[in-house]
C-alpha cells in the first residue's frame, strides 16, 4: 500500500486578501471546489482518499466552503500513485482555467480592444498562480508532505506597471500605467463597469484587479455555468450588520419599539444598498416581529448612526433626507436606550498538532472524528444564539464571522464540540483546538482584520506551551489596541468563560448596584499600576508559578490582590459598621480574583507555560460589558 500527499496554495493570501465578505466568501469557496476537482481525480484514477471523508464531502451542498487544500489518499502501488497525482494536478488546473475563463468571456472578451495587452497579463497571472506539491511513501511516513515543502522554490513573479488595488503583489489589468495614461486606464475600468452584469459594489470607482482578483470578484456571477452551482452573494451580511446584530436583538424582543422600527424601515424605503434582499439571513433576523415590519432586512449602514453620516459610504437619492433618517435612527437608540455597535468578531479556528495525531492513531481513525467536526460546527456557528455565519469549515479548520455579545460563547462551544468528536464507542482520542479571535471595527480593511486573526492563531495562541489556547485581540482604524491569550482551561470554567461574571459587574456598576466594577476603578488600576508592569521581563508569575531566575518579579499574585481590593474598597468601606465593611471586604475580594484571573495570561516567551501578569484582561471587560460602545466607538 501506498499513499499519495497532495497540497496546493498559495491559501491564506488568495483568501485574506479581501476587500468585503463576499470576497472572502468567494475565494474560500474556490478554493474548496478546486481541492474538490483534484479529489475527485484521485479517486478517479483508482486510489481511495481517506483524509479527509471526500465520499461526505461530495454528497454534501453547502453554502459555505468545506474541503482543505490538502488531502491523503492511497494506492495499491508507488506508479498507480505518482500517475494518480499527475491527473489531480491537471484536474485543478482544468477547473480553474474553466472558471476564469468564464469570467474572461462574460466580463472582459468585448472590454479587451480598449487595453494594453490585457489577454497576455491575464493569461500570464492565470497559469503562474498556483503552486502544486504531492509526495508519494509509505503509510509510516506522514510527514512526506511537510518535508516536501522545506526543499519548494516559491515563484516570485515580477510584475510591471501599475499594481492591483486588493492584490497588491500583481499587476492591475488594463495594462496601462497611470501617471503617463491615466486617462486611458480610467477608460478601461470605466468600461469594464458600465457593462450591464457589473453592479455598483461589484467594481468600486477606486478599484483596479489583476486577473486573480477579478475572477475572486466575478466567479459568483458566472458559478452556475463554471461549477453547475448557484452561489448567492446576498446572504453574506456586511460586517457592519454583523456589528448591528445586538441592537437588531434588543429591538426584537421590546415589543414597545415594533411600531418606531416599522416607521424607521418605511422612511429609508429603497434607498441604495438599503435592503438586504435574500431570505437567508443571519438566525437571529429569522421570525422578526410583523409588528416591525421590514426592520430586519436594513442593511447595517442604516442602522449604524456613524455609517449612515457616511456621504461616500451611504449614498442617498436625495442627500436632504439624511438629517431626517439621523434624527428617526436617534429617536429608536433613545427608545431602546441602546444603539448599533461598530464591532464584529471574526474567528479562526484550527486543530493541534494534527501530523502528530495521525501518526499516533492513524488518518483512518482521525478521519471520522474530523468528519463529524466539520459537518456540525456550521449549525453551531449559524444557531439563532450566536447568529454567525460559517466562512469556512473543513476538517479541523473553521473560520466564522459572529455579533461581538455571543462570541466568547461561541468559540467555547466549538472547542467542547471538537473535543467530543473524538470521543468514539471504540476509542478515545484527546485532541484539542485553539483559537484567533479578533473583535474588529468595521471601517477596517477586512484584508487586516483576516490577517491579524492568522497572526493571533498561528503566532499567539499557537505560540503557548501545549497549544490549546485562545488568543484575542481588537483592532480599531487606528490600529490593534489590546491583545489577550489564555489557555482554553484557564478561559473556560463553571460552565462558562472567565470574563462573564465580569461582565456582569461591570454592569451592576453601570447600574450603580452593590459589588459592581466601575470605568474609573479600571481606569484607575491602569493609571496606578500599569507602569509597573510595562516592561514584559519584569511582570509577575502567578502564584502556583515557579520564578525565572532571570526575571525579578516586583508584586506576587498575593501582594497585587491586596492593592486591587484596597484600590475597590477606597471611599466605599463602612466605617460605622464591622460586619457590613467584613461583608464589602469579602465581596471585594472575591470580585478581584475574578479580575486577576484574566490579568494573568500566557506568554510563549516564559518557560513552562508561566503566565505574566497584564492588565489587558481588564480592558477586555469593559469593551465586552460596553460592546466596544465606548465614547464615540
Amino acid at each position: 500500500m501506498t499513499h499519495l500527499h497532495f497540497t496546493f496554495g498559495p491559501v491564506q493570501s488568495f483568501v485574506a486578501q479581501a476587500r468585503r465578505t463576499r470576497d472572502l466568501y468567494a475565494g474560500s469557496f474556490l478554493l474548496s471546489h478546486l481541492a474538490m476537482a483534484a479529489m475527485a481525480e484521485a479517486e478517479a484514477a483508482g486510489g481511495k482518499v481517506i483524509l479527509p471523508d471526500y465520499s461526505t464531502l461530495k454528497s454534501q451542498k453547502t453554502e459555505h466552503a468545506i474541503a482543505p487544500n490538502r488531502f491523503l489518499a492511497e494506492f495499491p502501488d508507488e506508479a498507480a500513485a505518482v500517475s494518480a497525482a499527475k491527473r489531480a494536478s491537471d484536474a485543478l488546473l482544468s477547473a480553474w482555467q474553466n472558471i476564469t475563463e468564464h469570467v474572461w468571456k462574460n466580463f472582459l472578451d468585448s472590454v479587451a480592444a480598449q487595453d494594453n495587452d490585457t489577454r497576455a497579463i491575464w493569461d500570464r497571472q492565470i497559469t503562474a498562480f498556483w503552486e502544486i506539491a504531492w509526495a508519494v511513501g509509505k503509510p509510516e511516513e506522514s510527514n512526506l508532505l511537510d518535508r516536501r515543502k522545506n526543499w519548494r522554490t516559491p515563484r516570485t513573479p515580477i510584475e510591471g506597471g501599475d499594481h492591483c488595488t486588493l492584490m497588491g503583489q500583481w499587476q492591475e489589468l488594463s495594462g496601462f500605467i497611470r501617471s503617463q495614461e491615466g486617462g486611458r486606464q480610467e477608460a478601461f475600468w470605466q468600461k469594464v463597469r458600465k457593462q450591464p452584469k457589473v453592479k455598483k459594489l461589484d467594481l468600486e470607482d477606486d478599484e483596479r484587479l489583476c486577473a486573480i482578483a477579478f475572477v475572486k470578484r466575478f466567479f459568483p456571477q458566472v458559478s452556475n455555468k463554471a461549477i453547475e452551482r448557484e452561489l448567492d452573494m446576498q446572504s453574506w451580511p456586511s460586517t457592519v450588520t454583523v456589528a448591528a446584530i445586538p441592537w437588531l436583538r434588543v429591538i426584537k424582543d421590546r415589543p414597545k419599539v415594533h411600531a418606531d422600527a416599522k416607521a424607521y424601515a418605511e422612511l429609508v424605503g429603497n434607498e441604495p444598498g438599503a435592503r438586504v434582499s435574500s431570505a437567508r439571513r443571519l438566525a437571529a433576523l429569522k421570525n422578526f416581529p410583523p409588528a416591525a415590519g421590514d426592520f430586519a432586512t436594513l442593511s447595517g449602514n442604516f442602522l449604524n448612526r456613524t455609517a449612515l453620516e457616511n456621504k461616500r459610504g451611504t449614498p442617498l437619492t436625495n442627500e436632504d433626507r439624511r438629517a431626517l433618517l439621523l434624527k428617526e435612527l436617534h429617536k429608536l437608540e433613545e427608545a431602546t436606550g441602546d444603539r448599533a455597535g461598530n464591532f464584529y468578531a471574526l474567528l479562526l479556528m484550527d486543530g493541534d498538532r494534527m501530523g502528530a495525531l495521525l501518526r499516533k492513531h492513524t488518518a483512518r481513525a482521525v478521519t471520522p472524528c474530523l468528519t463529524k467536526f466539520a459537518s456540525e460546527v456550521p449549525g453551531l456557528i449559524e444557531n439563532e444564539h450566536h447568529s454567525g455565519r460559517c466562512i469556512y469549515a473543513g476538517g479541523d479548520d473553521l473560520m466564522a464571522m459572529l455579533p461581538l455579545d455571543h462570541a466568547l460563547e461561541a468559540v467555547t462551544a466549538v472547542r467542547e464540540l471538537y473535543r467530543k468528536s473524538f470521543v468514539g464507542e471504540e476509542k478515545k482520542i484527546t485532541a484539542s483546538i485553539s483559537a484567533g479571535l479578533v473583535f474588529a471595527h468595521y471601517r477596517c480593511a477586512f484584508s487586516r482584520v483576516l490577517e491579524h486573526a492568522h497572526h493571533l492563531l498561528n503566532t499567539v495562541a499557537k505560540g503557548t506551551p501545549d497549544k490549546d489556547a485562545l488568543a484575542i485581540g481588537v483592532i480599531k482604524p487606528g490600529g490593534v489596541t489590546c491583545q489577550w491569550v489564555s489557555k482554553f482551561n484557564h478561559f473556560i470554567g463553571d460552565g462558562s468563560n472567565c470574563f462573564a461574571p465580569l461582565i456582569e459587574a461591570y454592569r451592576r456598576g453601570e447600574r450603580h448596584e452593590r459589588d459592581g466594577l466601575s470605568a474609573s476603578f479600571l481606569y484607575n488600576l491602569r493609571e496606578r499600576f500599569g507602569e509597573l508592569f510595562d516592561n514584559a521581563d519584569e511582570r509577575p508569575c502567578a502564584a502556583d508559578d515557579k520564578p525565572d531566575a532571570a526575571s525579578a518579579d516586583p508584586l506576587d499574585a498575593a501582594t497585587i490582590e491586596a492593592l486591587f481590593v484596597a484600590e475597590y474598597l477606597h471611599g466605599r468601606r463602612e466605617k460605622n459598621d464591622t460586619a457590613k465593611s467584613q461583608r464589602q471586604s469579602d465581596e471585594a475580594k472575591q470580585l478581584m480574583q475574578q479580575l486577576l484571573k484574566v490579568c494573568y495570561q500566557g506568554d510563549p516567551r516564559r518557560a513552562n507555560g508561566r503566565k505574566r501578569f497584564d492588565l489587558a484582561g481588564a480592558r477586555f471587560v469593559k469593551f465586552l460589558a460596553l460592546a466596544g460602545k465606548e465614547g464615540a466607538e
